[in-house]
This record gives C-alpha cells, structure tokens and sequence, in this order.
C-alpha cells in the first residue's frame, strides 16, 4: 500500500502505465494481474472499501436527474460523481470524497468503506435498501401480460435463432423465464437499447440486446443487429485503441423473445446461463428507470465504444481457457450399452460437445454425468422424439444423433431429424458404432443429413471426431 500512496500526487496516468507500476508493487509476478480499480480502493482513507454495481443505484443514475434523485434519497452526506471510466482519474476524483458517508458512481454503481469489513458492508446494504424502497414506492405499476409462445411455435423460433448465431461458432442458447414478463412489455425496444445497467455489463454481453419474434425473419433480424453495430464501429473506429479490430463475433449474446423470455448465446451452457443473468440484471434495472422516470440516460456512444474496446479489460477476457474443438456443439446418443459407446461420449463431452442420452444403460454413465454435469442431459429409455426436444429446448438446437448398437431410427424419426437440421440450415450427422443403422424401408431422403459408420473402441472416438474436422 504504501507503494501506492504517493501516486495521490499526481496529475495524470494513462491506463498502460499504472497498469505497468502496479504490477511492479506485486509481491509475486506470477499472481493475477491487478484490478483496474486497485487504486480507487487505496486512495479512500480507510481500512475496508467495498464497491458493487448495484442494480437499485444503477436504476437511480441512469436518467436525466440522477444527481437531484442521489441527494433526495440518500442526503447530501452520500457523494455522486458523473460518469468516469475507471482508472487512474476517478481513483483521485472519488479519493476527494473520502469525508462523505458513500459515494455513488453514474453508470456504475456504490463505493462504501469503514475501518471494519462490518461497517462498510453494512452500509452497502443500508444505501441499497434505501434505493430499493425509493424504486417500489415511486414506479408505475404496469399491468402483467404472461402470454406465452406454444412448445412448438417456441421449438422453431430456437432453431432458426441457433442456425442464424452459429455461422462462425456453433452457440448453446438457453432461455431465461423470469424475463417473460418484460420481454412481453410494449416498450421491450428501449429496455433492450436503452443501455446497460453498469459499464462492465458492455464487455460481457455487449451494448444492445436483440429483440425477435416468432413472426420475425429470424435471419433479416439477426443480420439488422450485426448491421448496426457495424455501422457504430465505422463510426468510432477512429477511437480503436492501436492493435485493435472490430470484434470477430458481432453476434448478439442476449436477446429478449415476447411469449419466451430471454435468450442467451454461448460456446456453452454455462455461459449460455452467465450471459442470461448479467442481462436479467441490465433489463431488471431498464425496467425501472422506465417505470421510474420515463426516459433514460445512457453512456454517450463515444463512451460505450471506450468501453467495448478497453484494452485493460479485453485482455482479461481474453484469458479465457482455449475454446475445445466441439464446443457448442449439440448431439443426441441413443442407447449406449457397452465401453466403446461410453467412451464415444465422454470424448465428446471432453472436447465441449453437449449431449442429450437416451439410454437405459445408467448406472456405469454415474462418474461421467457428475463431471460434466451442465453438458449431459439424461433420459432413461430410447424415446427419438422425446430426446430431440430436449435438446432443443435445453440447449437450442441439435447437430446430430449417435446411434449404439441396439437402436434404430425409423423413417418418421429421420424425417423429424432432417426437418430439425433444415430448420437450423446445417447439415446434421447420424452417427453409427453398428453396421446396422436404420430401421426404414429406404425411401426417406437424407437431403439434410449425412450417414457416418464409426467401428472399434478407438477408432470410433476418434472417427467421430475426424468426421467433425477436430
């Protein structure tokens, strides 16, 4: 700490070089690289600093009158300070504070701090209980509409969404419910572009969230998304940071469907789910400064592309562990009865596929259900139908169905399977470990649809994946 202090004197560091002299103060070089809001919490004069992004406190700063709105709910001991991106600037400029009782942050959230954990984390929870109060006592109460799609009407729209998101990555999509009632609402526009909640949310689940329906052309919309942030980037791109382009993926992440929910995008369903929550909380927050307000205030365009393409976080993204060869990827495996079959699955499941099972054969797939707990679906018996809605409605799609040696398809099975890929526009698989596959008198068309025979312990494992290009 006592390395950090004499920064206080000066009058101005870029990102690069504290970033570089906090690295330098580290006690190990091979700890984590120090947070970009390490020196906000040394400079405040205290022994404990806590910081959230507060939902309530966010509702109260993202509007016009946000400053008027901090002194009426919290009294004039409690700071606001107008939106910085944080770093070296607003470390001084919140240390000025260090007399108040809190200070909130535009866009951002809390800082609270005490010479206890106990004092500071207490008074976190009483200034957000104070902004909480002050939302349920002052919103608009607005009538519930909870209609929702059919499951069939809901099945199509996940598959032309999948089809449409995974051109450059296969994505899982799953979807939230708790966000029904404000993906139903009619000003479900401004809740998806009116902004995010906190800045961080921009890095994790981007600037906007799609809006679509099931009468929507699932692919125009989609391509409308990626049109727009396009044209943001060509705007702003003279601000692009040096060694920096537009990101690969300008697909939406998060997307709000009225009768649904709230659809997320990702390599898995764990982050499938992440990006669904961090977005329950930029809508949940939307919401009221709607109902609250009427009109929002969010970060200026110059702003949010500062923050879309920040350096210091980027590179913490980009951290990520290495993306397995099937990740996003969706099978359905019907009656796995023996080693080579359990083998193919768990090859699967090591290099990120997600799998429905349809098998009677449980008890020996125990150890590798508890491993892979959020890629494994499992169904006890060989039911087609009942495990390709599971897969799409689990996990957003399927990409192709492995049969063991004791199942069949039949020619209504197949048909079902190819209306399943055309509706996604891919090329499904029907892998076999048998010499025997289908159960058909032959006159089925596989236009949709390509046939792999896989044999031997290894070589089916690994035929599979070859067929796959990993």
């Amino acid at each position: 700490m006592q390395e950090l202090l004499p920064l206080i004197n000066l009058d101005s560091m870029s990102d690069e070089d504290m970033v570089d002299y906090l690295g330098r103060c580290m006690v190990s070089a091979a700890e984590r690289r120090p947070s970009i809001e390490t020196l906000l919490h040394a400079f405040i004069d205290a022994l404990h600093v806590d910081h959230v992004h507060s939902d309530a406190i966010c509702t109260l700063t993202n509007h016009e009158n946000a400053e008027e709105i901090i002194k009426e709910v919290f009294g004039e001991d409690v700071a606001f300070v107008p939106y910085c991106r944080p770093g070296f600037t607003l470390s001084k400029i919140v240390q000025q504070f260090s007399g108040s009782y809190a200070v909130v942050l535009e866009h951002h959230g809390l800082v609270t701090w005490g010479n206890t954990h106990e004092e500071s984390y207490l008074k976190t929870i009483e200034l957000e209980e104070k902004a909480k109060e002050y939302i349920n006592s002052h919103k608009l109460k607005k009538e519930k509409n909870l209609d929702t799609l059919k499951t069939d009407t809901r099945t199509s729209l996940l598959l032309r969404l999948r089809g449409q998101l995974s051109q450059k990555q296969k994505q899982i999509i799953t979807i939230d419910e708790t966000q029904l009632e404000l993906a139903n609402r009619r000003d479900v526009e401004k809740i998806a572009t009116g902004g995010r909640s906190t800045l961080e949310h921009i890095l994790r689940i981007g600037k906007d969230s799609l809006v679509i329906s099931d009468s929507d052309d699932c692919k125009q919309t989609i391509q409308s998304y990626r049109d727009s942030y396009t044209n943001f980037f060509n705007q702003f791109q003279n601000r692009l940071p040096k060694g920096f382009d537009m990101h690969e993926n300008i697909d939406p992440k998060v997307g709000l469907i009225p009768g649904v929910g709230c659809f997320g995008a990702g390599i898995s369903l764990a982050t499938a789910k992440r990006n669904t929550d961090i977005a329950r909380h930029s809508h949940e927050a939307m919401v009221n400064v709607l109902d609250l307000f009427i009109t929002t205030k969010n970060l200026t365009e110059e702003e949010v592309f500062d923050i879309d393409y920040w350096p210091l976080e980027l590179y913490k993204l980009n951290l990520s562990p290495t993306v397995p060869n099937l990740a996003g990827y969706i099978f359905a495996f019907f009656g796995i009865n023996n080693d080579r079959e359990e083998l193919i699955l768990e090859k699967l499941l090591k290099k990120g596929a997600h799998v429905v099972v349809a098998s009677t054969y449980t008890e020996r797939l125990s150890g590798i259900l508890n491993i892979y707990k959020t890629q494994v679906v499992l169904i006890e018996d060989n039911h087609v139908e009942e495990a390709i809605q599971k897969a799409i409605l689990h996990y957003g799609g399927l990409d192709g169905v492995i049969m063991g040696e004791n199942a069949a398809l039949s020619n209504e099975q197949v048909n079902r399977l190819n209306e399943v890929f055309e509706t996604q526009a891919i090329t499904g698989l029907i892998i076999t470990t048998s010499e025997s596959l289908l159960n058909t008198d032959g006159n089925h068309e596989l236009n949709s649809t390509s046939i792999i025979h896989a044999s031997g312990k290894q070589t089916a494992s690994e035929g599979i994946l070859s067929i796959l290009g990993n």
